[in-house]
């Protein structure tokens, strides 16, 4: 067994892992739904990263289907978005930024662990302070766009009224 390919699984245990004992049961909607906006997000970012030469990856799951890893891009950095909407400090904004730096410094120093240490990623014209900056960006549109969501009142109707 290679070493990608024990990141791999690793990642994907723990992922699993992760959701079953420290999501709660009340929150899982909410993390699912800033799980799925990151994907699309960080899907779509990586894909022009690579077409334009900035990241490659060597070592991918389905090589014919695409240019970039699944799993880190598919099921990692969401699930870190995931994690950091529900457990994001409700009040200060001095606390929920660093709360939110500390999240992105993280998943950042993961990131470049596993470009520094495998085959899985390879930065080209690329370095760590662009992820750092492309996580709080994604972090950030998708913390926008989850608490516009879970607004009180914009999805639910006044019993009183409804008929």
């Amino acid at each position: 067994m290679t070493l990608e390919l024990l990141v791999l699984i690793i990642i994907w245990v723990l992922g699993f892992i992760a959701v079953v004992l420290f999501i709660p049961r009340h929150k899982r909607r909410e993390a699912f739904m800033s799980f799925f906006p990151c994907q699309s997000i960080t899907w779509v970012n990586t894909m022009i990263q690579v077409k334009y030469g900035l990241l490659t990856f060597p070592v991918r799951e389905f090589p014919k289907a695409s240019d970039v890893l699944f799993t880190s891009e598919y099921i990692m950095y969401p699930l870190m978005c995931a994690f950091y909407y529900i457990y994001e400090p409700k009040s200060g904004k001095l606390l929920r930024f660093v709360y939110l730096a500390g999240c992105i410094s993280f998943l950042t120093l993961v990131d470049n662990v596993i470009a520094n240490y495998t085959d899985l990623i390879h930065y080209t014209k690329y370095s760590w302070y662009w992820t750092w900056i492309n996580f709080f960006l994604i972090f950030l549109v998708v913390n926008v766009f989850c608490k516009w969501f879970f607004k009180p009142g914009v999805f639910t109707q006044d019993r009183r009224t409804a008929r």
